[in-house]
């Protein structure tokens, strides 16, 4: 394992909209995130997929570049906002193809892009939901409870299209509503797996850093 790439991982999520990757026309309202891969660059790239465009029913993809490991993510999303304390449904038609590790819609309370949910520390407590595509069109729906409270990000849910791994999705048809407590959340957490790696590689990271301390450099401005 390169432990650079550990390094960049927070550094990457600052420009997850700017990157070289990010080819595929970008719909108004949403945006684009990857994962990071030291020095390659971003994993996947997203927007509108091209060959819509003109077919009456646009549709949101998400795909690799080359070969991705089981933990870097791609995210098509938006943030949908006065939903504190409700609960919503996210539904779409979705398509995937030659996916080796899991693609669909998710649902996350708060302001984490999609690409960075398994690195993020309230994972744990708000996990994120997801629902899997198919081979082909299906409908999928993912029902997920936005907390409430004084926190920057109650209230506010993140809502999408995600591709762990490699391959390709797509999903059209995409609708948000608030619906009722007689319908019942979905159960499946997002990334899951690759949270646990998530966590693996954020922890030797850590003790990789700690290993390498240094003194500070040029104080003086020499």
């Amino acid at each position: 394992m390169d432990y650079r790439s550990l390094v960049a991982i927070p550094l990457a999520a600052l420009a997850l909209t700017a990157s070289g990757a990010d080819k595929l026309r970008q719909p108004d309202g949403w945006m684009f995130q990857a994962s990071y891969a030291w020095p390659q660059g971003a994993t996947h790239e997203g927007g509108v997929a091209p060959e819509t465009e003109n077919s009456g029913q646009r549709a949101l993809t998400v795909k690799s570049l080359g070969q991705r490991q089981p933990h870097e993510i791609g995210g098509v999303s938006q943030y949908v906002f006065g939903y504190a304390g409700r609960r919503i449904r996210l539904t779409a038609q979705v398509k995937t193809a030659g996916v080796d590790g899991w693609a669909g819609l998710v649902v996350s309370p708060g302001y984490t892009p999609l690409a960075y949910l398994p690195f993020s520390p309230n994972y744990a407590t708000t996990p994120p939901l997801g629902a899997a595509g198919c081979a082909d069109w299906c409908e999928v729906s993912v029902v997920a409870d936005i907390p409430g409270g004084d926190d920057l990000g109650a209230g506010v849910a993140n809502v999408g299209l995600a591709l762990v791994g490699s391959g390709q999705a797509w999903a059209r048809s995409l609708r948000v509503e608030a619906v009722g407590q007689d319908v019942p959340p979905t159960t499946e957490v997002f990334a899951a797996k690759a949270a646990e790696t998530a966590r693996a590689m954020t922890l030797q990271g850590q003790q990789w850093r700690a290993a390498r301390k240094t003194p500070p450099n040029n104080l003086a401005l020499r």
